[in-house]
């Protein structure tokens, strides 16, 4: 949070003075910078990389990193969602984490992938699943599954899961189609998850205990 210069707040909820505040809070006290028309900076945003793109040399030494706009992860027990790339990272990114089985002898995994703030898989937006199956049978816990996001330059989701004794191994690919919440969408599910962030947590903990 020290590490920044200004906030610009981007599409039309934002007027809302509840998350005027919020996000006045969070940045501890810090006033968003107002010269910016919020339904119009998507647009000037537009504009600036159009220009970079297009070699305009009055854009100078302006670079624009493209982020995720909001956390992927996958179910998990209890339908709580584990997140692996977290909301706002910088693309292209990978990310890779470490799963196991919940039952003894469990030979198929299905892997959900959603996209969203909440803990729960109810309150998120759900992108694809799919099954790796062949999985050496074990007691549970023993299996090692590794589950892998990557977001290419094109804001294109690949998953990847592989069991590491076995060798066995899916995937999926998620196309920018199946992303195609508005702004006013994520903003809104951004802004719930800051409001049940509390409820959220002891939810998850509950499940997971």
């Amino acid at each position: 949070i020290e590490n920044f210069q200004e906030i610009l707040l981007v599409g039309g909820s934002t007027r809302i003075p509840k998350i005027q505040q919020m996000v006045r809070d969070f940045f501890n006290g810090k006033e968003p910078n107002r010269g910016i028309n919020p339904d119009e900076a998507v647009a000037y945003g537009a504009a600036v990389q159009g220009a970079i793109i297009s070699g305009d040399a009055s854009t100078g030494d302006v670079v624009l990193i493209d982020v995720n706009p909001l956390s992927l992860g996958i179910k998990v027990s209890g339908d709580v969602v584990e997140r692996i790339i977290t909301r706002n990272t910088k693309i292209p990114t990978k990310q890779t984490k470490t799963f196991t089985t919940v039952s003894d002898n469990q030979d198929v995994v299905r892997i959900e992938v959603y996209e969203g703030e909440r803990s729960m898989t109810r309150d998120n937006n759900k992108l694809g699943e799919f099954d790796i199956t062949g999985i050496r049978k074990a007691p549970r816990g023993v299996p090692q599954i590794e589950v892998t996001f990557t977001i290419d330059h094109n804001g294109i989701i690949h998953v990847e899961a592989s069991e590491k004794a076995s060798g066995v191994s899916n995937k999926i690919t998620i196309s920018n189609e199946k992303r195609q919440l508005k702004q006013e969408e994520i903003d809104r599910m951004i802004s719930e998850s800051q409001k049940y962030a509390e409820e959220d947590q002891k939810t998850a903990q509950r499940v997971k205990a």
